[in-house]
């Protein structure tokens, strides 16, 4: 269980404060106060606080340490780095703290445990907003991952290539991952159209062969998966643009408005162990392996590492940062897919630590003072905003480069997929009636690709798909698109060449794609290719794709390993014969 819980007995009762009552504005103070810039004035005022932070200092130092509890929601490992580097580096001690973590796992929920008082702070994700809105009252005080890990992983074959295949198979989600069955009802998959079964942890139960897929954190379970060769392909909810927040900081409205000041050091320090492990990654691995996790294998927690710090992306966003145009789009999502009321408001839902109110200083600030403030005020706010929409422009720019690029790539193959190669080979139709230029489509079939994954194994399969997508474009010095049409087949658009030509192609492309080796492997391969020319007379390019595609029936019943054409004037297709 990494993600937070939904639909649970409601605890005994807290405080209820709105969010007006601690929200502040983006310098971090309620609006109402003067004091609502960052401190610029500290600069016009210092005399005044060398008096007054050495007083302050001492009087921390005299105190004792207040007591705090955190509820991680795994068991120990990279995924927690920043707690115990602030931690181990005293970052904790030096804002006035006694921290204590508690571990995590598949039977902890991080919202009850901070709910009922058992911990302060928890370790939650974006499901939080779906506990708000069930009137579990917590508060989102630091979003550390700026992307979630969550993804499903799914078993290579067995007829899945993409996530909507798993329709009617069994699924296993772990009970608090709601941005998952989010990802599902993005797809047009709801619970009742597949099995879905609880997750304890183990990705192992994939290579079992009854569970078709698992919700899963990116930085994890596939290290398990390719360390015990368990062949498996990725989908990422951020692919069909659900892009939430991961590990986020939480407490309950309670502890934030009767102990503001604690929320605000335990956040920022926080947040400095978490700068301190992303620049000290080894130091903290070897803590991990010495204090924390004794019997995890290091190359796990330096993958764990390496796949988390993107998530985190800290050299793009301020570590913490939450926007709430985000967490609107967050909850829209939701709605969406029916988790929480339309149009949710979530006011007092996100946290920014308020700054000690000096009011009183502005007594001893007049003319030009005053002035430098309110313009040092207005500047640090129009650079804050500028630099937040920079931010969130070119966050959905790489988004939407990324998602134009999935739309038109077959994922294991690189090669442009069934969609892509429709839409240019329209377009070349349309060229080729109005300009009468020539145009070939030639269907290409691995011959006995079952055979090969069910002797060699899938990912022997994958491979010899992997390879004739690689070699075939390589092969053409002519204009040509290529594209893989699904499972072990393949077309060839071929503008310009008229049927003849395409032949010849079709025939040097299957002499050459029957001298490929797998690397190390004697596996053997042959290719079945059918052959067809435009013709004035079709109706539509889905004509053309017929003819070739019967063309490759009569190459595949004539023994495979050949290259069959289909005349528009004749009723049988000359064969050309490998």
């Amino acid at each position: 269980m990494r993600g937070s819980m939904v639909g649970t007995a409601e605890p005994a009762p807290q405080m209820r404060r709105t969010g007006a009552d601690f929200r502040t504005d983006t310098c971090g103070v309620r609006p109402s106060s003067l004091w609502s810039c960052r401190p610029p004035v500290i600069a016009l005022v210092f005399v005044f606080c060398l008096g007054i932070l050495p007083a302050a200092a001492q009087s921390r130092a005299g105190q004792d340490l207040t007591p705090v509890t955190v509820q991680l929601k795994w068991t120990h490992q990279f995924q927690f780095a920043g707690f115990y580097a602030a931690l181990a580096k005293g970052f904790y001690r030096a804002a006035g703290l006694d921290v204590t973590l508690l571990e995590g796992g598949p039977t902890i929920n991080p919202v009850d445990a901070v709910l009922s008082g058992a911990a302060t702070f928890g370790v939650g994700n974006s499901s939080l907003l779906v506990e708000r809105a069930h009137g579990r009252p917590v508060v989102a005080l630091a979003a550390i991952y700026q992307h979630s890990p969550f993804v499903l992983l799914a078993r290579r074959g067995d007829g899945i290539d993409g996530p909507k295949d798993l329709q009617g198979r069994k699924v296993m989600i772990e009970e608090h991952s709601a941005e998952v069955l989010a990802y599902l009802h993005a797809l047009g998959l709801s619970p009742r159209t597949l099995t879905i079964l609880p997750y304890g942890g183990d990705p192992l139960v994939l290579a079992k062969g009854d569970i078709a897929a698992i919700s899963a954190y990116s930085t994890t379970e596939p290290y398990e998966l390719l360390s015990n060769r368990i062949p498996y392909q990725t989908f990422n909810p951020r692919e069909v643009g659900i892009d939430f927040y991961g590990d986020t900081l939480f407490t309950t409205e309670n502890v934030v408005y009767t102990q503001t000041d604690l929320v605000r050091r335990f956040r920022e320090a926080t947040l400095k162990g978490w700068q301190y492990a992303l620049d000290h990654q080894q130091e903290i691995i070897d803590l991990i392996l010495e204090t924390y996790a004794p019997n995890l294998d290091r190359r796990r927690l330096e993958f764990e590492a390496d796949t988390t710090r993107p998530l985190i992306i800290p050299d793009v966003v301020d570590l913490g940062y939450q926007s709430e145009a985000r967490w609107r789009r967050i909850a829209d999502q939701f709605a969406d897919a029916g988790m929480i009321p339309p149009n949710y408001s979530f006011e007092g839902f996100i946290f920014e630590g308020p700054r000690p109110n000096m009011r009183w200083l502005y007594v001893l600030l007049a003319g030009t003072s005053v002035l430098v403030l309110i313009a040092a005020f207005l500047a640090q706010r129009f650079y804050r905003l500028n630099r937040i929409l920079r931010r969130e422009m070119e966050l959905s720019r790489i988004l939407e480069l990324r998602l134009a690029r999935l739309a038109a790539t077959d994922d294991l193959t690189q090669v442009f997929n069934r969609r892509k190669f429709f839409e240019l080979a329209a377009e070349e139709m349309d060229r080729a009636r109005a300009t009468g230029v020539p145009l070939s489509v030639a269907i290409i079939d691995v011959d006995n690709f079952k055979r090969i994954n069910d002797g060699y194994g899938h990912a022997a399969g994958d491979e010899v798909l992997r390879r004739v997508a690689a070699s075939i474009p390589t092969w053409i010095s002519t204009p040509h698109v290529f594209a893989r049409m699904g499972g072990e087949e393949f077309a060839l658009l071929l503008p310009g060449s008229p049927l003849e030509e395409a032949g010849a192609l079709c025939e040097t492309l299957r002499a050459q794609v029957e001298e490929l080796r797998l690397p190390g492997q004697d596996i053997r391969f042959t290719v079945s290719m059918g052959a067809a020319a435009a013709d004035p007379e079709d109706t539509s390019f889905e004509v053309l794709l017929a003819r070739a595609d019967a063309a490759l029936y009569v190459a595949k019943n004539d023994g495979r390993n050949r290259v069959a054409l289909r005349m528009v004037e004749l009723d049988a297709p000359a064969a050309f014969i490998g």
